[in-house]
């Protein structure tokens, strides 16, 4: 029998989201799920620190180029959003910290699914402070659990549009 969650995940990135996905590790360790203390609720918790050096910025184009570990420089646009990308130089040390988290909490049989919602929320770093921002995203939805190998402690579950997470 499939089970279905009730899952509020909640990603938190804090800094740039479009380079944080390129300098990011890339396989994270798995989230490792705690009981809360109420009866049908795990949660994880898991955050992620990465660094890269600027090796260039074209503030004309609205470009950063970023050197992580990898050794290989990526350039990235900067929306509009981003105030005062001329305050970036190079040989500066960008930081991305982002805080994944999962809750899950299992629905008993019949229970009407959870249609996907998402709450997004972002600040921008004040004039007195160095360049920087932080942003939030969170999605809950129903999704199914397809497959648990108790053996490594893994379990696998689709969401509502058919991806698969492990």
């Amino acid at each position: 029998m499939k089970k279905r969650l009730a899952v509020p995940a909640v990603l938190t990135l804090i800094s740039a989201v479009a380079y944080a996905q390129g300098a990011a590790p890339a396989s994270p360790p798995p989230l490792e799920m705690k009981n809360t203390g109420t009866p049908g609720q795990a949660e994880a918790v898991r955050t992620q620190k990465v660094s890269a050096m600027v090796t260039a910025v074209d503030v004309a184009n609205r470009t950063v180029t970023l050197q992580g570990k990898s050794g290989q420089p990526q350039t990235y646009s900067v929306g509009a959003e981003v105030k005062r990308l001329n305050e970036v130089a190079v040989g500066d040390t960008v930081v991305i910290e982002y805080q994944e988290g999962l809750m899950l909490e299992l629905q008993p049989a019949g229970a009407e699914p959870v249609q996907p919602t998402a709450v997004v929320g972002a600040e921008r770093a004040g004039k007195d402070q160095a360049p920087g921002a932080a942003a939030v995203g969170g999605v809950r939805a129903t999704v199914t659990v397809t497959a648990i190998d108790m053996a490594h402690r893994m379990v696998v579950f689709q969401g509502p549009q058919g991806n698969v997470y492990q």
